[in-house]
């Protein structure tokens, strides 16, 4: 019996790979964080749905990243919250524009 610190179990390759993923996209949709605020401040057409959920999947897209890393040993299908964030940029970046 060796006393010492418990080493935890090792992590699911799935997570490790999501949590990869996910980190790699992070760098990419920071890029857009900067210029996300422009799709609320449109003078000549109100901000619809779409320019509310662009917004809010990019600034809280390192939050969702951040829950997912920490929480990958206690809760590990937490590693699949960063695609609510990259589902709701996809759809208001397809719909957004088709809107009037």
């Amino acid at each position: 019996m060796s006393g010492g610190i418990p080493q935890p179990a090792p992590l699911d390759t799935y997570v490790k790979v999501m949590l990869i993923a996910w980190s790699v996209l992070l760098p990419l949709l920071l890029q857009f964080a900067r210029v996300a605020g422009m799709a609320l401040a449109d003078p000549p057409n109100p901000s619809t749905p779409f320019a509310y959920g662009f917004a809010w999947s990019i600034w809280t897209y390192p939050i969702t990243l951040a829950i997912a890393f920490f929480y990958r040993r206690k809760r590990p299908h937490l590693v699949g919250l960063p695609a609510l964030n990259v589902t709701v940029f996809i759809i208001s970046g397809v719909l957004g524009p088709l809107s009037v």
